[in-house]
């Protein structure tokens, strides 16, 4: 008597197709991730920057002072007077910043130069 044989399972063909498919969604999604990934970095230092220049406007008006450099802390929103500043760059344009003007940091600490006209220079320091 013939036994009917029990097929259960996936061959090994279909294994490697769905293999493959999965390779190539992977493939395709890494760029566009890290690509997502770089905008957020530069929204947050954008972001960062502004409240640094508006913590250090508030700064320093409440000392009275026409012209200065304040130091601005995001991690600790502590804004303070200082002698000078210092940083890897200096924009007053946040909005025209690129994610090749950041790198692949997001900066933390922000110091912002006010001068007598109240121009201000933004410095990011990692």
């Amino acid at each position: 008597m013939l036994k009917k044989i029990n097929k259960k399972g996936f061959t090994l063909a279909e294994l490697l197709v769905v293999v493959a498919i999965i390779g190539i969604l992977v493939a395709v999604s890494i760029p566009i991730f890290t690509a997502q990934l770089a905008k957020a970095r530069l929204a947050t230092n954008q972001a960062n920057a502004r409240a640094a220049y508006a913590a250090t406007v508030a700064g320093l008006l409440d000392e009275d002072l026409s012209e200065g450099v304040g130091k601005y802390d995001s991690k600790s929103a502590e804004w303070a007077k200082a002698d000078s500043a210092s940083g890897s760059a200096a924009s007053t344009e946040i909005a025209s910043w690129t994610t090749e003007d950041m790198g692949k940091e997001t900066y933390s600490t922000w110091y912002i130069t006010i001068d007598e006209d109240g121009l201000a220079a933004i410095n990011y320091a990692e």
